[in-house]
């Protein structure tokens, strides 16, 4: 057996940084108290392995897709056979389900998330403008996961919220960027239906997102550091998708590629943000 094949098939990078996004919002809703670190260790490894199950169910689906455009995949390859996916898929979402027993609200957000990922992958992925919606949900209900996990949602629900604004947002860019590879394999996204509605509506999200940013200082969850970072990372999102409305809503080239990186990495700010209200 490879078993970093099984690896590659969770691509542990991404449930790393799901998991560490999940620490940090329970680090955050128990203000940093380290008398959960049993339930952070949980946390951890339930995130780890419903993302792993997201991964692996979409390359078990995408079977057909990569083996013409990804056929160094695990699955395609043949370092890991489609029955054994499949078993592994299911070992690692009960295994996650199991131990999110320790928290009765985890367990429904748990079960829930593995539903809409199963979902996702065989339904909604090729109908983009459903599933752009899913992974804003899936990606912002991280953060959800750690708050309930502490028992404090309240200091938490603005990170989730401002979180599935902004990969909404970020998602329509990206597709925008991959307009004529969708075209090719049927793939229904906003931009293939309306290019220029695609970008307005990623620019109203993306400014939903930075209208409800202020929102903890305002209702004294953080303080004035707080305020000065969050203001600083509007700046930076209002800095990416200018282009958008410089070019009147794809009227002008747009370089899609450039501003979703610059989404990406100013949403790592926005959690920094989050770490130093949250300290000081």
């Amino acid at each position: 057996m490879n078993i970093l094949a099984y690896f590659e098939l969770l691509r542990t990078k991404n449930c790393i940084s799901a998991s560490v996004g999940a620490l940090i919002s329970a680090l955050i809703a128990s203000n940093f108290q380290f008398t959960y670190s049993t339930e952070l260790i949980i946390i951890f490894l339930i995130v780890f392995l419903i993302c792993g199950y997201g991964n692996a169910i979409n390359d078990i689906y995408d079977l057909e897709i990569d083996k013409i455009n990804k056929p160094e995949r695990p699955i395609p390859s043949g370092r890991v056979s489609l029955k054994s996916a499949k078993i592994f898929s299911m070992s690692i979402v009960i295994l996650g389900l199991i131990l999110s027993f320790f928290n009765i609200y985890c367990t429904i957000l748990a079960i829930f998330n593995a539903f809409i990922l199963y979902m996702y992958a065989k339904k909604y992925k090729k109908n983009k403008i459903i599933g752009n919606i899913l992974v804003g949900y899936l990606t912002g209900s991280v953060f959800l996961f750690g708050g309930i996990a502490v028992n404090n949602i309240y200091d938490i629900i603005i990170l989730f919220v401002s979180a599935m604004l902004a990969i909404w947002s970020r998602e329509i860019i990206k597709d925008y960027e991959d307009i004529k590879g969708d075209e090719l394999e049927g793939v229904m996204s906003l931009p293939i239906k309306n290019k220029s509605l695609s970008l307005k509506l990623a620019t109203l999200l993306l400014i939903l997102a930075i209208l409800v940013s202020p929102i903890p200082y305002l209702i004294g969850i953080f303080g004035i550091y707080y305020l000065i970072g969050i203001l600083v990372c509007d700046l930076l999102f209002l800095a990416a998708i200018y282009p958008i409305i410089k070019s009147k809503f794809g009227k002008k080239d747009v370089n899609a590629k450039k501003i979703s990186k610059n989404i990406k990495l100013t949403m790592n700010l926005v959690l920094l943000s989050y770490i130093i209200g949250s300290i000081f």
